[in-house]
């Protein structure tokens, strides 16, 4: 399916609400964590083999290899749209692969956070990644799956499951420290 055909995939309808600070906590055993300082401050590159830009619709389209890159966050895709402002910034980054993968840095925390998934939004302004279908999100030897999660990287907040309009239940998988 081409990225565009799937922005207008109609939401999927709301659930029950979980916590998402206390889904982090479980997964990590601790506070939740939040991105490197400054990550969000950095340029946003994207490199590709082909793109295409719209300037009449504010969009760009990249095709093949994509990869975001903005300070440690590494997002990587088959396809990724962006949408831009009128300040022809970037507002809201969708990239599709089999699978997309995200990779970050944390502040005080030596392990990166990877992720998975058919499908990953960036919003800019929220500094907020959604992966949908087939999600997965790793930090160590702890695991967390469904088929939507949402992350917040400036407060380190993690919603997924029904809490995040998704329809599977979540699954995780926590390993002790070891003492």
């Amino acid at each position: 399916m081409h990225i565009l055909a799937t922005l207008r995939r109609p939401p999927r309808p709301a659930a029950r609400r979980l916590t998402g600070a206390l889904l982090l906590a479980a997964l990590t055993g601790a506070a939740p964590l939040a991105a490197l300082e400054g990550d969000d401050e950095q340029p946003l590159y994207i490199e590709a083999d082909a793109a295409e830009l719209d300037e009449k619709q504010s969009i760009s389209l990249y095709i093949g290899n994509v990869e975001v890159r903005q300070g440690s966050m590494h997002i990587y895709a088959d396809e990724a749209l962006v949408q831009h402002k009128p300040n022809r910034k970037p507002q809201k980054i969708i990239a599709i692969g089999q699978p997309a993968r995200y990779r970050q840095l944390f502040d005080d925390d030596p392990d990166e956070v990877h992720g998975r998934a058919l499908r990953m939004e960036y919003e800019t302004d929220r500094d907020e990644i959604t992966l949908i279908d087939e999600a997965e999100l790793t930090q160590g030897a702890d695991r967390f799956a469904s088929d939507r999660i949402v992350y917040n990287r400036t407060t380190g907040r993690v919603v997924a499951g029904t809490s995040a309009q998704g329809s599977e239940r979540v699954r995780i998988r926590i390993e002790p420290d070891q003492e």
